[in-house]
């Protein structure tokens, strides 16, 4: 008898060679099996982050084409929204306001957009802005939707350093919190931040923890 581990392992192995040959009918299917077979933590952190970690592990070995990194994403990309739209209970309604994006010249925002769902999932309010938003329009949108947290994500650190005056600035008026790659605790310090852990559920819960208190 197949196990659940072996029937993922075969789906991921069937998704891989569909996106090495563009075929998006037979991607689009696998993926949508792999995901809503699943709760949102668990398409996530089982199947989402995994997969872009080997989409990246490829990619540094020449593996893969930058037609296949779009494919990918948009791919991914279309599912990941689709959780957006799953009712939500009546009760997360209240929860704090949490702005979400990438600083100028960070184009990778697929990991922010799991964690913008996983925040949602988890009684917040997510305004997410995505990637290569420029920094007066992060301050403008924070500011509008009277925001409880930013959270600014980048894989490089110098697309948060490039930046250090104005996040400073915006961490006067709203908690800002830094994630991904390119964010150390060094980094956050500098930019008088807080520094979220890379794993999304332990960041949820500190974001969360830090908003408490």
């Amino acid at each position: 008898m197949i196990t659940a581990t072996e029937e993922t392992q075969a789906s991921t192995e069937r998704l891989w060679a569909a996106v090495e040959t563009f075929d998006g009918e037979v991607a689009d299917d696998t993926l949508a099996r792999l995901l809503w077979e699943r709760d949102l933590s668990g398409a996530v952190m089982q199947v989402v982050l995994p997969f872009l970690a080997e989409l990246g592990d490829r990619w540094e070995e020449g593996r893969l084409s930058v037609a296949h990194e779009h494919f990918v994403s948009n791919l991914l990309r279309r599912w990941l929204w689709a959780y957006t739209g799953r009712p939500r209970d009546a009760e997360t309604t209240g929860g704090p306001v949490v702005l979400l994006a990438c600083p100028p010249g960070e184009r990778h925002d697929l990991v922010l957009l799991c964690f913008s769902l996983l925040l949602g999932e988890n009684g917040a309010r997510t305004r997410f802005l995505g990637a290569d938003t420029p920094m007066p329009a992060i301050v403008a949108a924070a500011r509008a939707s009277g925001a409880d947290a930013v959270v600014l994500a980048a894989t490089r650190a110098t697309a948060l350093t490039a930046e250090g005056a104005a996040i400073s600035r915006l961490a006067v008026e709203h908690p800002v919190f830094v994630a991904g790659r390119g964010a150390t605790q060094g980094v956050a310090e500098q930019l008088h931040a807080h520094h979220l852990p890379h794993d999304p559920v332990a960041a949820v819960h500190f974001l969360r923890t830090v908003l408490a208190t």
